[in-house]
C-alpha cells in the first residue's frame, strides 16, 4: 500500500466541496509527509488506514478553517492578550500546570475535541459544536481500547484541555506523525523551515475557536506544547506579550517516557517496531529544542518562568501562587477552589507508567552528557 497526495486533497476538496488550502507550504509539507511515509514509515495495513483517514481529517479541517476565515473577516479581530505558554519536557509537570491554569474559570484552552475539530460543520447550530464532540469522544475511546496503556502515559480526555499541536498538525509542519511513525526525512525537513507561518496561523486558529465561543474573549489562553520548546522564538514573535512557564525535571527520567510514549503510539502502526530507535531519535531532538529554549529565555528573561517538577508535585498551590505574580493576577478563592476541585476529580487518573532506560537503547552517561548543558542550568540549580 501507499498513499498519493494528490488522492487525499481530492478527497478533502470532495468532503467539504472547498478548494482553497491557504499557504502552499502547508500542501508542500503534505508532499514531504506523504513521501516519507511511502518510503520510510513500514506502516501496516492498519498504519496505511489510519494515516489515510487522519490526513483527509486534517485537510477538510484546514479547507473549513480558510473557509470561515474568508467568510468571517472579524474573526480576526478577535484579542488574544498576554496568552500563558507552558513549554516543558512529558512528565515534567506541564500537564498538571496546564490543566490547574486552565481550571480558573478567568482562563481558557484549547479543548481536545476543539484540536481534532475545530471547524464549524456545515449546517451546525452556533454554540452548539455537538458532532464534534461525539467525534472527539469517539477517537478517545478507541486510542485508549486499542492501547490502555496510553492512559498511563497521557491523561485522555477528549473534553479536557490539551496541547495546540493538534492545532498545528493542520498546517502539516508539526511533529504529530513522527510522534508516531519513523520519519527521517520529512522530521529533517521540517526543522529546515521558517515556523513563524506555523504559528501565524496558529493565532488565527485560536481567534477562530474564541470567536465560536462568546464570552471566551474575556478570558485569557493557556496554551501547553513540548513543540513549543524547538520554536519558542517564533511563539514570541507573534505573541510578544506571551507569559512562558517552562517546567523542568532531570532529562534520565523524561526522556525514556517521552521515547515510551512515541513507541506505544507506533507499535499497533508498523511492520518494523524500533523501540531504540524511537527514543534515540527524540533524545536528539528533544536536546536540540531545549538548547534553542535556553538560548531565547537569556534574550526574554523577562517572559519566562521556570518550575521544578519536585515542588509541582509536592505543593502545587504554592507553585501556583508564583505563577499568579509572575503572570500579573491575584490568586483568588475562585481559582484556589477551582484548582482543589481538579485535584480531587483527578488525583487517580493515571496509573504507574514503567519504562527503563536500557529498553529503549538509552544510557544515563549519555543523556548526561548530551543535555549537559541544560542540566547544570537549570536541574542541579532549581
Amino acid at each position: 500500500m501507499s498513499l498519493n497526495p494528490n488522492v487525499l486533497v481530492e478527497h478533502a476538496k470532495k468532503i467539504s466541496g472547498l478548494d482553497d488550502f491557504g499557504n502552499e507550504l502547508f500542501l508542500e509539507g503534505l508532499e514531504q509527509l506523504v513521501a516519507s511515509i511511502n518510503l520510510e514509515a513500514s506502516l501496516n495495513d492498519i498504519g496505511f488506514q489510519a494515516q489515510e483517514h487522519r490526513i483527509i481529517g486534517l485537510l477538510t479541517n484546514l479547507l473549513r478553517t480558510v473557509e470561515a476565515l474568508k467568510q468571517h473577516p472579524e474573526i480576526l479581530n478577535e484579542t488574544i492578550k498576554s496568552p500563558i505558554v507552558i513549554v516543558g519536557l512529558p512528565r515534567t509537570g506541564s500537564t498538571m500546570t496546564h490543566r490547574l491554569l486552565a481550571s480558573d474559570p478567568n482562563h481558557t484552552a484549547m479543548l481536545w475535541w476543539e484540536g481534532r475539530y475545530p471547524a464549524v460543520l456545515p449546517n451546525e447550530e452556533a454554540g452548539k459544536p455537538i458532532e464534534r464532540m461525539k467525534l472527539g469522544e469517539a477517537e478517545v475511546a478507541a486510542v485508549v481500547e486499542a492501547s490502555p496503556e496510553a492512559l498511563k502515559i497521557h491523561p485522555w480526555d477528549f473534553n479536557g484541555a490539551d496541547e495546540e499541536i493538534l492545532l498545528i498538525e493542520h498546517t502539516f509542519l508539526s511533529t504529530v506523525p513522527e510522534s508516531c511513525m519513523h520519519l527521517p526525512s520529512y522530521s529533517a525537513w521540517i526543522e529546515k523551515q521558517d515556523h513563524a507561518v506555523v504559528y501565524q496561523f496558529l493565532k488565527k486558529q485560536i481567534q477562530y475557536l474564541q470567536w465560536q465561543t462568546p464570552g471566551r474573549e474575556n478570558k485569557r489562553w493557556i496554551l501547553k506544547s513540548p513543540h513549543h520548546l524547538g520554536f519558542i522564538d517564533k511563539v514570541l514573535q507573534v505573541f510578544p506579550d506571551a507569559k512562558v512557564i517552562q517546567t523542568h525535571r532531570t532529562p534520565i527520567d523524561t526522556v525514556p517516557s517521552f521515547g515510551s510514549m512515541c513507541a506505544n503510539l507506533s507499535e499497533q502502526l508498523t511492520t518494523d517496531f524500533n523501540k531504540a530507535r524511537i527514543a534515540n531519535h527524540w533524545q536528539d531532538k528533544l536536546c536540540r529544542a531545549l538548547v534553542h529554549c535556553h538560548e531565547i529565555s537569556k534574550l526574554y528573561k523577562d517572559n519566562f518562568i521556570h518550575l521544578d517538577f519536585r515542588k509541582m508535585i509536592t505543593e502545587p498551590l504554592n507553585e501556583m501562587k508564583k505563577i499568579y505574580k509572575f503572570i500579573d493576577e491575584d490568586f483568588a478563592d475562585q481559582a484556589e477552589n477551582a484548582m482543589r476541585a481538579w485535584q480531587e476529580e483527578n488525583k487517580h487518573e493515571m496509573g504507574s507508567h514503567k519504562y527503563s532506560l536500557e529498553e529503549y537503547g538509552l544510557s544515563k552517561e549519555k543523556i548526561e552528557s548530551e543535555f549537559k548543558l541544560y542540566i547544570d542550568t537549570y536541574i542541579g540549580k532549581l
